[in-house]
């Protein structure tokens, strides 16, 4: 994801498209250094509840492990706070918004992560967003 938003920004806003590709970096480390070394095997919830306890969505394939904090949560928020930044004067930051919103609510859909999960990813993603941006741009002090 972060690569093919990197792309559309890199025709019109070099800047914008270096945060987003800093900000995938950032996200990938810190969420592997979660689940492989700080929260290594915790289980998600096909592994601790069983599969037969939980809604599954055909054809999605259950993974049983290593579920904090949630990558596609982090991903999705530390795009939309860039693009959020970058349209911050437009309407278009509540679809944005929606759009991660709903990228977490998704994985607790389909029985990947629990809600401690998003909400950490949300947050993370929100974080390395605005630390990418800030490596590039001013942020503007709110008074």
């Amino acid at each position: 994801m972060f690569g093919f938003v990197a792309i559309l920004f890199l025709f019109f806003k070099k800047k914008v498209a270096y945060a987003i590709m800093v900000s995938g970096i950032l996200t990938l480390f810190v969420v592997h250094l979660f689940k492989k070394v700080f929260f290594l095997g915790i289980l998600r919830p096909a592994g601790f509840f069983g599969e037969e306890n939980l809604h599954i969505v055909e054809g999605v394939k259950m993974a049983y492990t290593n579920s904090f904090p949630s990558g596609h949560t982090a991903t999705a928020f530390a795009i939309f706070t860039i693009v959020c930044f970058y349209f911050s004067k437009s309407k278009t930051q509540y679809l944005w918004i929606t759009l991660a919103i709903l990228t977490g609510i998704s994985r607790v859909y389909l029985s990947q992560h629990y809600w401690i999960d998003i909400f950490v990813g949300s947050l993370l993603g929100i974080l390395i967003g605005f630390l990418s941006m800030s490596f590039f741009y001013k942020i503007k002090k709110i008074h």
